[in-house]
């Protein structure tokens, strides 16, 4: 799928590809959703949930009210899982979505959620 983003010609087929990876990430229940941490700065609501495993990785969850943010989290969340926290703090959001070719059309509420989430990921 990221690689099909890279490739895609024009921002209407990376769109149509983000909507298609917002399928792929669960919708939380309430009871997982309460057990998420709330992210402040996003337009839609936005959940993430950070669940160190016991090899020193991390796996994460993460959940929005809108459909074109799940498919980002979804896309953030195949490259993010399973780093450990040296990898996540030299990880940079925007450079992440820049290479894919969508940080230009992201607004800066929704970038303001990603740089929330990239905060989350720099003091594991």
């Amino acid at each position: 799928m990221l690689e099909n983003i890279k490739q895609a010609k024009n921002w209407e087929d990376r769109y149509r590809f983000i909507i298609q990876a917002s399928k792929h990430l669960p919708q939380p229940s309430l009871d997982e959703l309460a057990q998420m941490q709330s992210i402040q700065g996003c337009e839609a609501g936005l959940w993430f949930k950070t669940i160190p495993q016991n090899d020193g990785t991390f796996q994460f969850q993460a959940y929005s009210e809108a459909r074109i943010m799940n498919g980002l989290l979804w896309l953030l969340l195949q490259n993010i899982n399973g780093q450990t926290s040296n990898q996540l703090q030299q990880f940079n959001i925007r450079q992440f979505f820049d290479e894919l070719g969508i940080a230009s059309r992201l607004s800066e509420t929704r970038l303001n959620g990603l740089k929330q989430i990239q905060e989350i990921l720099h003091n594991l």
